[in-house]
């Protein structure tokens, strides 16, 4: 039988083989398809949606300026920054007490002013281009207004210890020290680029950083100058006999703090300093008998805000910084031959 049929069976297990041949090949060339096909892209997260009017209307409409200031000066409701809001408010409202004290830290107050947290920083920011172009913690451009102080870094602690940081030495009687410096502040990055990283702690405020040499966590702290005068003459320090150092190791040009996607806005905090400095170039003082309270905030006009309210509710340049610091320095209008204060023309 196997005789007679054998063409039959080969024909047979032939084309059964040619079926399978094609279907295995069919199988691979879909497996082989799908590992190379493109897969679809998950959509990113929509950007968070912000109210896309100008911020000067945001700010008038809710009736209150948004201030990001550090604990310090929200416990104590004083101080320099504290009147540098309050001249913001007079200014937008005709009423200095039209503001909003937000709590921000020293790791976290670009996010919170990028994310709408707050309006404007009183920070004590010091004014970099890396700042302007592209802050390292959120990734955005910030505006900065004219300085209002002039400053630099310098080391407080103990007085041998000061000395060893000043000139950079780390061995012998140097190797106990131990420097805390702000976290994202330009004073870390002076102190993270002159030493090894055993030499240095980081702190998320000044508090706090006050407190770790306080309580000996460090022996020499890092900041400006102007907060170390105030620490040396506090009480704490009456029995310590820490000092500040001879050298000013940094420039730091503080400012005002915005968005850079408003340039109204920016201007405007910008025009409220220079308000503070002309008055003081032109001996105008605080008086509250000129200072406007606004009866209509509908426009959300620049040409509306009265900014020399700045001067008139709250005071002049001079006058506010003079309750609070002892030591002018640089810090002066300049009339042509000193001071690092230029005041720009009002017309």
């Amino acid at each position: 039988f196997f005789e007679r049929k054998w063409k039959t069976f080969a024909f047979v297990m032939c084309f059964l083989l040619v079926v399978m041949t094609v279907l295995l090949s069919l199988l691979l060339s879909k497996e082989i398809n799908d590992e190379w096909m493109p897969q679809t892209e998950m959509q990113p997260s929509p950007s968070p949606s912000f109210d896309p009017r100008p911020t000067l209307e945001i700010v008038q409409t809710r009736g209150h300026v948004r201030c990001g200031l550090g604990s310090v000066t929200i416990e104590s409701q004083a101080g320099f920054l504290l009147d540098l809001c309050r001249a913001v408010a007079a200014v937008l409202f005709g009423n200095p007490d039209s503001f909003v004290e937000v709590p921000v830290t020293a790791g976290t107050r670009f996010q919170q002013l990028n994310g709408r947290a707050v309006d404007l920083l009183l920070y004590g920011d010091t004014h970099t281009i890396e700042r302007e172009v592209q802050e390292r913690t959120t990734g955005s451009g910030f505006t900065f207004s004219s300085p209002y102080y002039y400053d630099g870094m310098a080391y407080f602690g103990n007085e041998n210890l000061v000395e060893c940081a000043e000139k950079q030495q780390r061995y012998d009687d140097c190797s106990p020290l131990l420097i805390c410096a702000g976290q994202e502040s330009t004073s870390h990055d002076f102190v993270q680029s002159s030493f090894p990283s055993d030499f240095l702690m980081v702190s998320s405020s000044l508090d706090e950083m006050t407190e770790m040499l306080w309580n000996d966590t460090c022996n020499v702290i890092a900041t400006d100058r102007s907060y170390l005068l105030n620490l040396a003459s506090s009480d704490e320090n009456s029995d310590r006999k820490f000092i500040v150092g001879n050298m000013l190791l940094t420039k730091e040009p503080l400012a005002i703090v915005t968005r850079n996607n408003d340039r109204e806005f920016s201007d405007i905090i910008n025009w409220v300093v220079q308000a503070l400095f002309y008055g003081e170039e032109q001996g105008l003082t605080k008086d509250l008998s000129l200072c406007q309270n606004y009866t209509n905030l509908t426009s959300h006009h620049v040409s509306d805000l009265n900014f020399m309210n700045a001067v008139y509710c709250v005071g002049n340049y001079g006058e506010i910084f003079d309750d609070y610091k002892n030591n002018r320095g640089m810090n002066q209008i300049n009339d042509g031959a000193t001071g690092m204060l230029y005041v720009t023309p009002f017309g």
